[in-house]
């Protein structure tokens, strides 16, 4: 990839501004080998369900999805489902949910070490190309829609310990754009939201605008990756 110059969203305290951000130069992309995993995030309605078909359809290989977390009894999907909706946000309820939320945590951690090992890693080496709707990073970003209202450090150490992907892809827009799409959450609960995602605690992260056309942006990812 050359130094060209890539718009990218960033989050301020007077909404979501564009600005100029420098291309990772060819050291900088990851090299993956056989396949890749890729994890999108981004605010519900933002795109990823049309940026993950557009990079599968344009990688054209064998490929694998899950959203979330991954079966660990059944096989990667081979693409998104058309249909796919994402979790109703929930509000936080009573003080004693904190337990639960934290009990839930653990558990969809442990679950994702072990789809990790029997799903995803093993169709990486195998050449796929495994592409995610938020992983784990949901627990960060968006607790209440997983029901877990325990203290942010515990899902961020929850991060620390499980694997990571080989590039996170944040698709971002304006508050006003993901409002008219999703009418859930609030102007300034949406403009959180980005904020949040924008500062992910990992450094394999790439944004790009969502206005861009989801077949741009799967280029641009497979650019990222060097496939």
């Amino acid at each position: 990839m050359t130094s060209d110059v890539r718009n990218d969203l960033s989050v301020s305290s007077r909404g979501v501004r564009i600005t100029p951000t420098r291309a990772l130069a060819p050291t900088g992309k990851v090299r993956t080998g056989a396949g890749a995993f890729v994890v999108m995030v981004g605010p519900d309605g933002v795109g990823k369900t049309s940026v993950a078909h557009a990079l599968i359809a344009l990688h054209g290989g064998s490929t694998g999805y899950f959203h979330f977390l991954p079966s660990i009894w059944s096989a990667l999907a081979p693409a998104p489902p058309d249909n796919e909706e994402a979790p109703a946000v929930q509000k936080a309820g009573l003080s004693g949910w904190r337990v639960v939320g934290c009990f839930r945590l653990a558990s969809s951690a442990a679950r994702a070490w072990l789809a990790h090992a029997v799903r995803v890693q093993p169709a990486v080496r195998s050449g796929k190309l495994v592409v995610a709707d938020r992983w784990i990073y949901g627990y960060v970003v968006q607790p209440a829609a997983l029901r877990f209202y325990g203290p942010s450090w515990l899902a961020l150490a929850a991060l620390r310990v499980l694997p990571r992907p080989n590039l996170v892809v944040n698709l971002s827009a304006t508050p006003e754009v993901i409002r008219s799409r999703k009418q859930e959450l609030t102007l300034h609960d949406i403009a959180r939201e980005l904020e949040e995602w924008s500062r992910l605690p990992e450094p394999r992260t790439v944004t790009f605008a969502a206005s861009e056309p989801p077949e741009r942006i799967a280029r641009r990812i497979l650019d990222e990756l060097g496939l």
